[in-house]
């Protein structure tokens, strides 16, 4: 039982550093569709910041607010239209909530499991 507790433990932990990234992730998505609504007031010419990652930023002029380069899988980018690039933003940022849902209730599961557990092992110590 006490084996099946550190297991239960372990994949705690490894389901709390997943949800952390999921979190960051979701908040990458928003400051993304953030800066993407922003661009559509943006003046071509005008002076902006281009992330270069790593919180680094590199001043920039641009050219056109009208498309916006997108990662669509791996190593894959493509040119979008802004309400193009929001939907799929958007729609990404709705499968991480999924996602981030399930980790949370798998997380709130596993947490009663560990206390029944816990009962049981207190109540053969007990005996």
């Amino acid at each position: 039982m006490m084996q099946e507790y550190q297991q239960l433990q372990q994949q705690m932990e490894e389901m709390q550093e997943q949800l952390e990234q999921v979190e960051e992730r979701v908040e990458e998505i928003d400051n993304a569709v953030e800066g993407v609504k922003e661009l559509e007031n943006a003046e071509e010419g005008s002076e902006i910041l281009a992330p270069l990652g790593g919180g680094a930023f590199a001043v920039a002029e641009l050219k056109s607010n009208e498309k916006v380069v997108t990662n669509v899988g791996g190593d894959s980018y493509e040119k979008r239209t802004l309400d193009s690039a929001q939907e799929l933003l958007e729609d990404q940022q709705d499968q991480l909530e999924e996602t981030q849902e399930k980790l949370e209730t798998d997380m709130e599961e596993m947490q009663q499991q560990l206390q029944q557990i816990q009962m049981q092992l207190q109540q053969q110590q007990g005996e």
